[in-house]
């Protein structure tokens, strides 16, 4: 019985999640994203792959976030997500109605760490063998672009996962077995 319950509430759990995901995004065909984004996304990213166009019920003024939660078609969205990527790099770019680019996510796996980055880690995790790496670099509207670095590295079989920004200072690190 006790199994039945957790079960349950699991299952619960699970489907609350996806549907708030569902209230907050709606996935997009070409056809349905206005033709300015399109047009901007063609010119800003021309040699990436679209894997996914949605719709968020959100606005940007003035660098603060808003959700409208008022949508009824997808013709009352006004910002649009679109994830993309090219061989060595994913990006996820956000544009208003009118085509501009108003937030940029790049992440990049298994980067040639800056110096200041690897001379960082290194002096804070001596003994410590870098076994994978990511890099990812967030900018909002014309704002200053933040840069971090996640780094897994490993010793006699411990791995700890640490994260950067671009200057090498440890922002945190977690440790698995």
């Amino acid at each position: 019985m006790k199994t039945i319950v957790l079960s349950a509430v699991l299952m619960g759990l699970t489907l609350q999640s996806n549907a708030q995901d569902l209230l907050f995004r709606a996935k997009l065909e070409v056809e349905e994203v206005p033709e300015l984004v399109v047009t901007a996304l063609e010119e800003d990213f021309p040699d990436f792959t679209i894997v996914e166009y949605t719709a968020v019920p959100v606005e940007y003024v003035e660098g603060d976030v808003y959700i409208n939660p008022n949508i009824d078609t997808n013709a009352d969205y006004d910002t649009f997500e679109i994830d993309m990527h090219t061989a060595s790099k994913e990006v996820t770019a956000t544009y208003d109605r009118e085509g501009e680019l108003i937030k940029l996510t790049e992440h990049f796996k298994n980067v040639a760490l800056p110096y200041r980055v690897s001379k960082s880690i290194a002096k804070e995790y001596p003994n410590w063998k870098l076994v994978k790496d990511s890099y990812e670099m967030v900018q909002v509207g014309n704002d200053k672009a933040k840069k971090r670095y996640r780094v897994v590295l490993e010793n006699h079989g411990k791995k700890i996962h640490v994260h950067t920004n671009e200057k090498g200072k440890i922002l945190n690190h977690h440790k698995r077995v």
